[in-house]
């Protein structure tokens, strides 16, 4: 089964914390597509809390890359006129570290998926204003990771949500 969402914390271009946390910088990168093919002018907005601190525009990949401060909330809203939205909580609070601790924060990738809107025609939706993802420390992993259930979980809501409006579409016809 293949998730909208993958995150994938890579080591290579990871950052040490050698200096305090909250100095360095968590890196979001991404590419946005319709499930087949990249979603170019996607808006990318970023929330701390309910205040909106920033937004960027996906390249002609669908392909963006942001920084978050750690120790704080963020909602991540990703946009594009035609498509339904989606949103992705990313909690970038860490534990406090032994001073000898050494740790790497890799970055989060994330391959997302928008909708059209008209593919949910005739059923509510409000069930999807949701987030579709919650990212954090994982104090097992040592990474900020997504939450598997939670995504599955929003997987299998938008799946009955979509099997719905199929329905109504053939009743309508």
């Amino acid at each position: 089964m293949r998730m909208p969402f993958l995150f994938a914390p890579l080591l290579l271009a990871a950052q040490v914390l050698a200096q305090a946390p909250e100095d360095i910088p968590l890196e979001v990168y991404g590419r946005i597509t319709d499930g087949e093919n990249k979603l170019p002018g996607c808006e990318v907005l970023v929330f701390k809390g309910n205040e909106q601190v920033g937004a960027i525009t996906t390249d002609k990949g669908g392909k963006f890359d942001l920084r978050l401060a750690l120790n704080g909330d963020y909602a991540l809203e990703l946009r594009k006129e035609g498509f339904a939205p989606k949103r992705i909580l990313i909690d970038t609070h860490m534990p406090k570290l032994r001073e000898e601790a050494e740790v790497v924060i890799a970055p989060i990738g994330m391959d997302i998926s928008l909708l059209e809107k008209v593919k949910y025609t005739g059923v509510n939706t409000d069930e999807l204003d949701f987030p579709f993802a919650i990212v954090r420390w994982s104090k097992r992993d040592m990474a900020f990771t997504q939450d598997p259930a939670y995504t599955i979980d929003m997987q299998r809501t938008n799946g009955a949500i979509l099997l719905m409006a199929a329905r109504a579409e053939k009743k309508g016809h």
